[in-house]
Parts: structure tokens; C-alpha cells; sequence
């Protein structure tokens, strides 16, 4: 891709380049700048990461979920992002759309996970009846990264990120849901109708869920290379205590995601990462647990990382005490694994923010 990109956006594809090529991997965290447990200001200027390690996760995860309300407001958004951007962070947008068959032609349900009901990937295209309330999302899309810009009035360069885990069948956007060639339809539709709307800010990511056992299943979904910059992988170590091929699993999936990334000539990222344990221990917890998590997980993963060129790795939120996917330090409180995330976050294979130049001051 490249053709209709911003300067600012062929820059930080340029800066993930070199960071690939040196071998380090820069070091993510979603919601990072806004959404944490030890933070003390929400605009962009802490972080969860940032109390443990002095400096803010070289990559920021910021969503569509925060336009309307339920991870926060746009207004606040952009003025975090923008903080974010000065502080040399990449930023990547997701969206976790909602099923647009829900509420009326104009209210947008933030959230609605797992309900992939009334065929909403098929109604929303052209011709359908949802087309309209479609392109008033992607609408909001385009004004939020309209006003994203930096203080010489440029547009901030971000990874978007839209209909990840295509294979699964927990969004409507999923495999069973919407054929391989819909999915590619609507992913193309949707970089297109942005494209023409004036946004060229955005680099382009697909990541489907691991683990990858082909390149060729990976491949099925896939927009092509004029639609698509990076390449991820969302993959989550469920139950671990009882999950002891997750390791070589991930080994084994980034290995063929790096090798269709060097002949696609585009950016291999493992776009969402964590330990979940899930209801494998006396409580549920869908992230970390507050005590018996294996010991030396985050180095223990570094070794499976470590051997790889990809370019950032992004664990998933700190929502609050009782979903959060990176240990903290809050008051006299220290999680079990703090000491073992900094060993591993402070590697020198691992890189914080600044990652890119861009002056100094906040908003």
C-alpha cells in the first residue's frame, strides 16, 4: 500500500521498519494513555506501564469503543492521542463495532459483543439497509482522525485496525458469518470509503486469531497488499496452568506470519497478546489473577519473542482490579509478576516510548 498515505504515515511504517530490522520490539499496552489502575491523570500522560518503568508504552491501543462513551468520549480521545503523539507513542485504533441491527437508524450500542444476530455484515454493505447507518460510523471514523492532528496542524499517523479475529465467530464480521469473499469485500469497502472521505493517516492492519497453522488459512481473509501495511497475529495464553503448548504454538505462528510478511513486503506485529486465566484458578478472572499466575510468564515469553522480527507486541487493558492484562504496583499494593514485567520490559530487546521524534510539550 502506501500510494494514498500521508507523509506522517509512511514515516512511522519507516520507524517500525528499522525497529524490525534491529531486532527490537517495541512494547504496547491498550487504552494505555487514559484506562489503568496505578494512573493518576487520564489524558494521555501516565500509564500502568509508565509507573513501573519511567517511560510510556512506545505503542498506545485506543478504540472506536471510546467515541460514544463506553471506554470514553471523543472530545477526550483526541486530546489524549495528541498527548500521546508528543510523547513519541504509536498509536493503533481498533473498533469493536457494534452489531448495527441494534437500536434505531442513528444509536450506535457501544458494545455488543458475542451478538452476531440479523445478518448485520451483510446489510450494511451497498444496497442493503443498514448502508446508511454504516457510513455514519465510518463518518465518525473520518472526524476523528480529521482532528487528531499535531501542533504544525499535520494529521497523527495511526494503525487501524478494523474487524480483527475474522476467523472467529464471536463478531458478526466472523467466518461464518460473512464468507471469506465478503469479508474481503467489506474490509476493502471500508479502507476505500475512508480513503475517499480524505483520511490518509491511516496504515491498515489485519489480524486475524492464532494460532496460525498455515500460511494459507491466514492468508483466506486477507484484503490483499494495496489494502493492507501490517500484519498481526491476536493470541492469548487461555488457562495456563493447564495450556503448555501455548509457547510453541506462538512460536510456531509467528514464525509463518514474519515469513508471509517478508514476501508481502509489509510489517509483521503480534497485535494482541496476554495471559488469561480464566477459570482455571478458585476465581474467574479474565486477564491476570491477583496471585498464582505462573511466576516467570512475561520472561518466559520473551524467549518465544525474542527470536523473532516483529515489530510491537500489545497486551491487552487494565480495566480495572478484576480484568487487567499488565501486574501493577497501587499504594501499598504490588502484583506478584511487577518484578518480572520490568526484567522483561526493560530488555533490550524491548523498546518504550519516545519511539519517534516529535518535540517536546503537552496540550
Amino acid at each position: 500500500m502506501g500510494s494514498k498515505h500521508s507523509r506522517s504515515v509512511d514515516l512511522m511504517l519507516d520507524t517500525l521498519r528499522v525497529y524490525t530490522d534491529a531486532g527490537k520490539i517495541m512494547l504496547g499496552h491498550q487504552n494505555a494513555g487514559h484506562i489503568g489502575i496505578s494512573i493518576s491523570k487520564r489524558d494521555g500522560t501516565d500509564s500502568d506501564i509508565k509507573q513501573l518503568t519511567g517511560r510510556m508504552p512506545a505503542v498506545v491501543g485506543i478504540d472506536t469503543l471510546s467515541f460514544l462513551g463506553y471506554e470514553g468520549k471523543m472530545a477526550d480521545l483526541i486530546k489524549i492521542v495528541k498527548n500521546l503523539h508528543r510523547q513519541g507513542c504509536i498509536i493503533t485504533l481498533s473498533s469493536h463495532m457494534p452489531n448495527l441491527v441494534l437500536g434505531g437508524p442513528d444509536t450506535y450500542y457501544d458494545y455488543s459483543p458475542n451478538d452476531v444476530t440479523d445478518d448485520c455484515g451483510h446489510r450494511i454493505m451497498p444496497g442493503g439497509d443498514l448502508n446508511g447507518k454504516f457510513t455514519r460510523f465510518l463518518d465518525m471514523i473520518v472526524k476523528f482522525a480529521g482532528e487528531c492532528i499535531d501542533l504544525s496542524g499535520d494529521p497523527i499517523p495511526m494503525i487501524f485496525r478494523p474487524f480483527h479475529e475474522c476467523n472467529g465467530d464471536w463478531f458478526w464480521w466472523g467466518r461464518p458469518h460473512l464468507t471469506d469473499e465478503e469479508y474481503i469485500e467489506l474490509y476493502r469497502y471500508t479502507v476505500t470509503y475512508l480513503e475517499d472521505a480524505g483520511v490518509k493517516s491511516f496504515a491498515y492492519c489485519y489480524s486475524p486469531n492464532g494460532p496460525v497453522r498455515t500460511q494459507r488459512d491466514y492468508m483466506t481473509r486477507y484484503p490483499g497488499d494495496e489494502y493492507i501495511d501490517v500484519i498481526g497475529l491476536d493470541f492469548y495464553h487461555d488457562r495456563p496452568a493447564i495450556n503448555e503448548g501455548f509457547f510453541a504454538d506462538l512460536d510456531k505462528s509467528l514464525s509463518i506470519i514474519c515469513k508471509i510478511a517478508k514476501s508481502h513486503h509489509v510489517i509483521p506485529a503480534l497485535t494482541e497478546i496476554g495471559m488469561r486465566t480464566l477459570d482455571s484458578g478458585v476465581d474467574y478472572y479474565e486477564g491476570l489473577a491477583p496471585s498464582g499466575n505462573p511466576s516467570n510468564w512475561f520472561t518466559d515469553i520473551s524467549s518465544v519473542l525474542f527470536s523473532h522480527k516483529i515489530a510491537y507486541i500489545l497486551f491487552w487493558s487494565n480495566f480495572s482490579k478484576m480484568q487487567y492484562w499488565i501486574p501493577y504496583v497501587s499504594g501499598d499494593e504490588e502484583h506478584e509478576l511487577v518484578s518480572d514485567f520490568k526484567v522483561f520490559a526493560l530488555d533490550e530487546h524491548i523498546a518504550l516510548a519516545p519511539v519517534i521524534d516529535i518535540g517536546d510539550g503537552m496540550i
